[in-house]
């Protein structure tokens, strides 16, 4: 009666081994496009980055990002030239899967915080290298940052569950 209790712990640590582990490592780059040169980062682009973030720690998966970056212009491709380094980091450093967030701005003026005119979100897988999913997001309109905040959450959610695929 004596080894019970050892056979049990054996057992249940065996059991917990056994276990798949579902969460993937992702990383996220922000890119932000039509910006005057040296301007500082759009609190729209960081709602994007920390929503996206959350969300994908929440779902249990292993998540990091590189600072957001600025391009003069969108490269007409899948993947931002300027990118590429970002994304070869990823690789190395184990990533699954690599989001790419790309925010549009156009016709900045000084002063209050712009929203961008559309948003692209890419989802890679890293092994074999594929674009998953492509979502296109046009310009929030007079949303309450409750709001944006839900529905950057929902976008976030939709591109998970490509993770499958």
């Amino acid at each position: 009666m004596g080894f019970v209790k050892p056979l049990s712990m054996v057992l249940f640590l065996h059991g917990c081994f056994l276990v798949p582990l579902s969460g993937a490592t992702i990383s996220f780059l922000v890119i932000e496009t039509g910006l005057p040169a040296n301007r500082p980062v759009q609190e729209f682009s960081r709602l994007w980055e920390s929503t996206l973030m959350d969300v994908c720690f929440e779902a249990g998966h292993i998540v990091s990002n590189a600072p957001i970056m600025q391009i003069t212009a969108p490269s007409k491709g899948t993947f931002p030239d300027e990118a590429q380094g970002e994304f070869k980091e990823a690789i190395a450093g184990g990533s699954d899967f690599f989001i790419l967030a790309l925010l549009e701005y156009q016709g900045m003026t000084a002063g209050a915080p712009q929203r961008p005119q559309s948003i692209s979100l890419k989802l890679f897988s890293t092994k074999p290298y594929r674009c998953v999913v492509e979502q296109q997001y046009p310009k929030a309109r007079g949303l309450s940052a409750s709001e944006e905040l839900l529905e950057v959450r929902k976008a976030a959610k939709a591109l998970l569950a490509h993770l499958g695929s």
